[in-house]
């Protein structure tokens, strides 16, 4: 992706144990970041217990998001830091919980919508690509932003949510 000219990646994976961030996928997104890619990665779904991120949403530059409802609520199943290394995650939350996604016409994931070729779903995976669309459109107005400046940017203007910051990060993005 960084070869072909990406400006952001969505990460919706991850493995279930808990990491420092020097992992082979956590380092390789690292990297991304570093060639001035803004990389979004998924915190989990292993919450609500401390330290339930895996790799690579324990990577160290990537932005790492967790999940809310409706309500501001982070989602129980949402995973939370800290990492092994003691750092802070998930960085960011995003809405996650009950979105309505494209779908592929033969799956059967989630609970169909009443649109044909749709599926309501939960997961912090639902909730990265919002912030993959945020870091597109910081982008736009602000072509010259770092990655680093990208992601300052949603999480010195988050909604704080009144938690401890290993379960919202600086709170919902808004």
């Amino acid at each position: 992706a960084v070869q072909q000219g990406v400006q952001v990646i969505n990460l919706s994976l991850g493995t279930n144990s808990n990491c420092d961030g020097t992992d082979a996928i956590a380092v390789t997104c690292d990297a991304a970041v570093q060639a001035g890619v803004c990389v979004c990665v998924a915190a989990g779904n292993s919450g609500p217990g401390p330290g339930t991120l895996g790799s690579p949403a324990c990577a160290r530059l990537v932005m790492t998001v967790g999940a809310t409802d409706k309500m501001d609520e982070i989602a129980p199943w949402s995973s939370r830091g800290p990492t092994t290394d003691g750092r802070v995650k998930p960085d960011v939350c995003f809405p996650g919980v009950h979105i309505t996604a494209a779908r592929a016409r033969l799956a059967q994931i989630g609970t169909p919508a009443p649109e044909q070729g749709y599926s309501i779903l939960s997961g912090t995976s639902m909730a990265t690509p919002h912030a993959a669309g945020a870091c597109a459109l910081l982008l736009q107005a602000n072509p010259a932003y770092s990655p680093q400046q990208v992601k300052d940017a949603l999480m010195n203007s988050a909604k704080n949510l009144g938690l401890d910051m290993n379960t919202q990060g600086r709170g919902r993005a808004d």
